[in-house]
């Protein structure tokens, strides 16, 4: 093997000023409300959301707690149904 014709590999990490021309905050306007976020929670991520819930500032400590207990309790039927689906499936199939 000929380690001359081998380009190393060089990495830098660039640190962009803030006052930088390229520099974007991303919009979060839609996360920010209540409404899409339980939106998001019940039709997208189910308990896997509830981070997001979270660090959203618009709820307070009693509504992150409601909304993350009655998601993870959606999530948990929600995947019982399916386990329920899929032996009933599986029971018509071997002809049990």
């Amino acid at each position: 093997m000929d380690h001359d014709s081998e380009a190393p590999i060089e990495a830098r990490l660039v640190k962009q000023s803030p006052n930088s021309a390229d520099y974007h905050i991303p919009e979060t306007k839609f996360l920010d409300n209540k409404w899409a976020v339980i939106a998001i929670l019940f039709a997208v991520t189910g308990f896997l959301g509830i981070p997001l819930l979270w660090m959203n500032q618009s709820f307070n400590s009693a509504e992150r707690i409601f909304w993350a207990v009655v998601v993870t309790i959606y999530t948990v039927l929600l995947i019982g149904g399916a386990v329920a689906v899929c032996m009933w499936s599986y029971r018509q199939i071997m002809g049990v």
